[in-house]
């Protein structure tokens, strides 16, 4: 940001609760640790939450039905699955997490605490994760001593030994389709900040730069699904900011022009060789034959498909069955409708829109770039709790959390209303 300094203790804070460790040997202590301490500091500031719109309220509230309809689908089709609740549970464990670090926020920057603030830390914990990424690639020592003190939280070693996998590790271990979507996030929120946000919170050039940079490179490391939704909302975004600005279009496809052709021209480096393959494929096929030609895509496709009507309506209450997701498809659009049917899909992708709404008042485009980000992510794999974890976040900082260093009530609310939607409505 351009009139702050970066806080390092608060940078620290982020990438160790958002992408938490286990201690091995100590899961419980591990679990207390992840969310018992954000909980009790929630708890003990809970004083800062003193407004809750009545949006708000209502997004909770329908996601304590979706709790009980996880317990209540199993129950009712006798099926005995009752592993859809560690998803319905999801939004309430990342809510107080992200609260936590809401609040922490609130206190250093006080009434000038911003979204902006949230999404600027949030994008730099990716990248020093990217970071992490080759440094543990790079330094085959580091990572072994790093996963000799911490347990991987994926089941990484299998999947790492797969081909073109080099680089989808981090310091929780295997980073793969999560990763890939919150570095397609960064990616849009990195573009708003620095070209149509309010003055206040826009980026450096240099820091936008770097950061850009690294998330983009992210999706070349954790998956090719986000990587082509990031080059497709970049230059979306690119071109809409800056349709008055031809020499910035031209600026920004310069630079990631070098980044692309830099990686070509190590592609034939031993560590390079099979990520690049991997990692290039699909979008070398999309452009010479008009289609990705990709097994993973062309699976996708496969696992999407027509269930019986009764499916349809009531749902199955199935969400896993002999370790594998139920009917062994990777699609959340399915996997939704197989769960629970219309009703708890209708719910549970109403509320998502809903949440979403909110970053619409911050910038137009911004919001249809995540919100077609959603509808590709969500094809290929459930990530609807995801996007209401994160909005539901934002819109706490702005509004309830806010209050705090007000003194005015209403009218502060009023005036950081009106900054909310200041900047490039397009």
């Amino acid at each position: 940001m351009k009139y702050e300094k970066t806080s390092i203790p608060i940078l620290l804070l982020f990438c160790i609760f958002i992408y938490p460790v286990m201690f091995k040997g100590a899961a419980f202590l591990s679990y207390v640790y992840q969310y018992g301490i954000p909980f009790i500091y929630v708890a003990l500031n809970f004083k800062l939450m003193r407004r809750i719109s009545k949006k708000q309220f209502i997004i909770i509230g329908c996601l304590v039905i979706l709790l009980f309809f996880s317990i209540l689908y199993p129950t009712v089709h006798n099926t005995g699955d009752y592993s859809y609740i560690k998803v319905s549970t999801f939004v309430f464990r990342k809510l107080i997490v992200y609260l936590f670090l809401a609040i922490v926020l609130v206190k250093r920057y006080k009434e000038n605490t911003s979204a902006e603030h949230f999404i600027y830390y949030y994008s730099l914990t990716h990248a020093v994760f990217v970071i992490g990424t080759l440094l543990i690639v790079f330094i085959p020592g580091l990572k072994t001593l790093w996963f000799s003190i911490f347990a991987e939280v994926n089941e990484s070693g299998a999947l790492l030994e797969s081909y073109g996998y080099t680089f989808r590790i981090g310091w929780q271990g295997f980073a793969g389709y999560r990763m890939t979507l919150h570095c397609t996030w960064c990616c849009i929120f990195l573009l708003y900040m620095y070209y149509a946000c309010y003055e206040r919170y826009r980026l450096r050039k240099t820091t936008f730069l770097m950061l850009f940079s690294l998330c983009f490179l992210g999706n070349m490391f954790y998956g090719r699904s986000g990587l082509v939704l990031s080059i497709a909302a970049s230059l979306m975004g690119v071109l809409v900011w800056n349709r008055r600005h031809f020499l910035r279009i031209l600026q920004f496809i310069a630079i990631v022009s070098v980044l692309i052709f830099t990686i070509y021209f190590l592609r034939d480096k031993p560590v390079f060789s099979d990520w690049y393959n991997w990692m290039s494929k699909p979008i070398i096929n999309l452009i010479t034959q008009g289609s990705f030609n990709n097994v993973s895509f062309d699976t996708t496709k496969e696992m999407v498909f027509m269930p019986e009507w009764k499916t349809i309506l009531f749902g199955d209450g199935y969400f896993t069955q002999d370790k594998h997701y139920y009917e062994q498809t990777d699609s959340g659009i399915m996997r939704n409708i197989l769960f629970w049917g219309m009703l708890g899909a209708v719910l549970s992708y109403g509320i998502t829109f809903y949440s979403l709404l909110e970053l619409k008042k911050k910038n137009l485009l911004m919001w249809m770039l995540l919100l077609g980000t959603f509808i590709a992510f969500e094809y290929k794999g459930d990530v609807y709790y995801e996007y209401i974890a994160m909005s539901l976040s934002l819109s706490f900082v702005e509004t309830a959390l806010s209050c705090k260093y007000s003194g005015k009530g209403e009218i502060v609310i009023s005036q950081r209303a009106d900054i909310f939607n200041k900047g490039v409505q397009y």
